[in-house]
């Protein structure tokens, strides 16, 4: 039996905080893509995708609490190669193709995935599943693309992230 979404979770935590201060990566490149990549989960958690949920609004208050009935507008399944909207079903989604994203490594210790065409300020989690369950959100980062210098985008992000660990 896998593991339940708080494990996937606890994983991909130690995950999403990689990617900026040290060795993983959500950098904006020039106005339209960003480059996410996160630690893997063990192989004993069975794990068969990721999702990259994210939308114009952040999952949190100006207070930093939850909003109740939040929903991001998308998610991208890095595994079956498509873009849903983040409705509750998986009636609204299309196909992806390596215009929209590109994937390496996925299954690996490292996964390294490019989405393209973004704009604007958005907000950003990951989760992993199984057959059994999906896991919870990692921490949320917010890049905002095609308005500020991409150093200044990137030093956004970083600061997020070192936010978000005081929480």
């Amino acid at each position: 039996m896998g593991p339940g979404p708080s494990r996937i979770f606890a994983v991909l935590a130690a995950v999403l905080f990689f990617l900026l201060a040290g060795g993983g990566v959500v950098a904006a490149h020039g106005a339209e893509k960003a480059s996410f990549s996160w630690l893997a989960n063990p192989p004993e958690d069975n794990v068969v995708g990721y999702r990259l949920y994210y939308g114009s609004e952040s999952r949190f208050t100006l207070n930093q609490t939850l909003k109740t009935n939040f929903t991001y507008d998308y998610y991208i399944d890095f595994a079956e190669a498509k873009r849903c909207l983040d409705d509750g079903t998986d009636a609204n989604c299309r196909d992806l193709s390596a215009a929209d994203f590109q994937c390496w490594n996925l299954y690996g210790d490292a996964p390294l995935c490019t989405v393209y065409g973004l704009n604007g300020l958005l907000f950003f989690a990951l989760t992993a599943y199984n057959a059994q369950a999906e896991s919870d959100f990692t921490p949320e980062l917010s890049v905002r693309f095609g308005i500020v210098p991409p150093s200044a985008q990137l030093m956004s992000a970083i600061n997020l992230l070192l936010l978000d660990g005081k929480k």
